[in-house]
Parts: structure tokens; C-alpha cells; sequence
């Protein structure tokens, strides 16, 4: 394999199942996708903007890639190592960026899977440009998260960010099956901003918006005992150890209907803080993760 390898540590990747291109490892029976090409495309216009869904961005500098960063990220125990580490929807590397430069966190390895491959490409070249973890070896997978091609036990921590959200429930079922099958037992894995609330008030407004309408990457929706069911079931509550659900932010209001801004939105829901009453209601979407792993 010609992949970017860094260290002489046991590669996780299964290469009888990857093909090497300009660097990037694909899946070997990988198919082309709706959901697959949406992604690309936007990737291709703005890679930043699609990955942080902000309005604008400005140049690709530290500050404007790491722009947003959820609270969980900022617990992430300070100076922790692993071994291989294993990212689904990775984009252009916002989370090891920052948990690299912030947090101190260090790996041997990571394996960076996306579906798009333009974010790959930028993934190699912001890790190079800004030292995160450069002396690692970086395994940049382009395939999809419900076929991963790794040895089973091979990964020391799983994480994601805002990646789940798009993706059908069947398939993040099967994801999260993927991910127990490769993580080592007692790893540790984090999901941030994952499962939006079903029950939560701003939510329900775009849960009515026709099925036809919808494109591939629309947001799904959570209850938290679906949740619940998903990591059990998933085997990964069991292979990590336990698991933790919280919610990622509270809100009561929408912050826009459409392209309508509603006044006093942020000001109403700031006020809700960090215990608000009937938080599985007033929860605007779900993190998961495993025990330990955070301050």
C-alpha cells in the first residue's frame, strides 16, 4: 500500500479491500450515489462552507476551520494519546485540527473516511500545513460508513461530528454496527450533534416539509430512547464500556422560518442555559459517547 504511512504501526486498513489514487484509498466495490454526488458538489464549490454550514467563509487559515467546534470537543480530556484513531465523515479534518492544537490530544494513526474526495485532498493538506499530528500515519479513506474497510478490534477511538444527522437511521444502524465491529474492546468513541430531537418545537417545522421535497442529505430525527436502542443494538454501548446521551444545545424557538429571522430567537433561547426544565424536549439535537473519555 502507497497510502501516506507515517509510522510502523500494524496498518487498521484491510488492503485487499482499498485501491490507492493520487494518495486517497478507495473502497475497491464502491458505487456511485445521490447522496454520494450531492456531497462531492458541494464540496467542490465551498469545502469549508459545507462542512460548517456557515454563510461565508474566508480564507482557509486555522481560525475559519476550526470556526465551529462544539462544547463537547472543548472536554476532551487535555494531553490524551491514542493508538488509531478512526473518524467517520472526517470532511477537511475540523475535529483533528483542533484536537491537536487545543486539546493536546496525539494518535499513531488515523483514518480519515469520508465519501467525498475533494475533502480528503484537503484533509492531507491542512493536516501537512498546520502540524496536526504530522509525524502519525494518516490512512485517507474514500468510501461509505456502513462498509469500512479495517480489521475488526483495530480502532482505539471512533469519533464524528455532525455527520449523522444526514444519514437514513438504517444506515447509521449499520454504521454504528461498522464501528463496534473495528473498535478494540474498552475504546472509546464521541458523536457530537448527531441526532437532532424529534419531540424538540424547532424541529417540527421542517419535519413537514413533503417527502418529495426532501433532498438526500435532509436531517433526521431522534428520540432519545431510539438512541438508546441504536447503541445497544449496535453492539458499540457494549464494546466501549457504557455510553453517555446529552443534550448538544436547548431551544424553544426557531431561529428562522424559512428565510424569515425570528426576533428574540437566540436571546429567548440563550436564556433556557445548561439545565433548562423537560430537557428531552427542549433538547435541539443529541451527543453520544463513551465513559471517560471526556473531562
Amino acid at each position: 500500500m502507497n497510502a501516506r504511512v507515517d509510522s510502523e504501526s500494524a496498518a487498521p486498513v484491510r488492503e485487499r479491500e482499498v485501491v490507492e489514487r493520487d494518495g486517497i484509498l478507495f473502497a475497491a466495490d464502491e458505487t456511485e450515489s445521490e447522496y454520494r454526488r450531492r456531497w462531492e458538489e458541494e464540496a467542490a464549490e465551498d469545502h469549508v462552507r459545507s462542512a460548517i454550514a456557515s454563510g461565508s467563509t474566508g480564507p482557509p487559515d486555522y481560525e475559519t476551520l476550526t470556526a465551529k467546534v462544539s462544547p463537547l470537543w472543548k472536554r476532551v480530556a487535555r494531553g490524551s494519546s491514542y493508538g488509531t484513531v478512526l473518524e467517520i465523515g472526517s470532511g477537511y479534518g475540523r475535529i483533528p485540527l483542533y484536537l491537536a492544537r487545543e486539546r493536546e490530544v496525539a494518535w499513531s494513526s488515523y483514518c480519515a473516511v469520508d465519501i467525498s474526495q475533494t475533502m480528503l485532498e484537503r484533509f492531507v493538506e491542512y493536516r501537512e500545513r498546520f502540524a496536526a499530528n504530522a509525524d502519525s500515519a494518516l490512512y485517507p479513506i474514500c468510501t461509505s460508513a456502513d462498509d469500512l474497510p479495517l480489521e475488526d478490534d483495530s480502532i482505539d477511538l471512533a469519533i464524528s461530528s455532525a455527520v449523522f444527522l444526514h444519514m437514513g437511521k438504517s444506515f447509521v444502524a449499520r454504521a454504528l454496527a461498522e464501528i463496534a465491529r473495528t473498535l478494540r474492546p474498552g475504546g472509546r468513541f464521541a458523536f457530537d450533534v448527531s441526532f437532532p430531537n424529534s419531540w424538540n418545537p424547532p424541529n417540527l417545522l421542517p419535519r413537514l416539509k413533503p417527502q418529495r421535497l426532501r433532498p438526500p442529505n435532509f436531517m433526521k430525527y431522534w428520540t432519545r430512547s431510539e438512541i438508546e436502542s441504536l447503541l445497544r443494538e449496535s453492539g458499540l454501548g457494549a464494546k466501549a464500556n457504557g455510553f453517555v446521551i446529552e443534550p448538544a444545545s436547548y431551544a424553544l424557538l426557531p431561529k428562522r422560518v424559512g428565510p424569515v429571522l425570528i426576533p428574540l430567537a437566540r436571546r429567548v433561547n440563550g436564556a433556557l442555559g445548561d439545565s433548562p426544565p423537560l430537557p428531552d424536549v427542549l433538547a435541539s439535537s443529541y451527543s453520544v459517547y463513551s465513559p471517560g473519555l471526556l473531562e
